[in-house]
């Protein structure tokens, strides 16, 4: 979790107020995080809570009001040994689909960029720079050469630290080569 998004949660946990009161802070493990607990009046989020894997009821104290509740827990101690597997299992789900999750996120990046940058297009331009760099360097020859004296190309691809197989250059001919 990212440390912007831990602040922006700890400046909503100091904003948000409950319609329950709980005396104590109940601790939550991960897998009972995706629970919601919800104090209402209405029958159907009792009847969705209890249908739940840990089984929980709403218990309204007898000296409060109906906007007030109470959330108790019937929940044995240690797990089962089936519910134990049903937690490794669904852990080892959650790995997987983080796993493909990021292949598909991958997959999408690598699509878009082919997208974006057509392959043959690319080489094309590529193709061109070459035959315009082979061809400066060529005017360059001719117009820093003097009467008597001719710079060679490999001096002027050195001095400007050009690479050689970018260009095609072959120094034992001093010439480019034409793919």
């Amino acid at each position: 979790m990212s440390s912007t998004l831990r602040e922006r949660l700890k400046k909503m946990r100091r904003s948000f107020t409950s319609p329950c009161t709980v005396a104590k802070r109940l601790k939550i493990d991960f897998e009972e995080s995706e629970i919601p607990s919800q104090c209402s009046s209405d029958p159907s989020p009792l009847e969705d809570l209890q249908k739940s894997s840990h089984i929980q009821t709403v218990v309204p104290p007898a000296d409060t009001g109906p906007s007030e509740c109470v959330l108790s827990s019937s929940k044995p101690a240690t797990p089962s040994t089936s519910q134990q597997d049903l937690l490794q299992e669904k852990r080892r789900l959650l790995k997987r689909v983080e796993e493909k999750e990021e292949i598909l996120r991958r997959l999408k990046m690598v699509k878009l960029y082919r997208s974006k940058n057509d392959l043959t297009e690319l080489q094309s331009l590529i193709e061109k720079w070459r035959k315009s760099s082979q061809h400066l360097l060529y005017e360059l020859q001719t117009a820093l050469s003097t009467e008597n004296k001719k710079i060679s190309l490999t001096h002027l691809i050195e001095s400007y630290g050009l690479d050689e197989k970018l260009l095609h250059y072959n120094r034992t001919e001093e010439d480019f080569d034409e793919p």
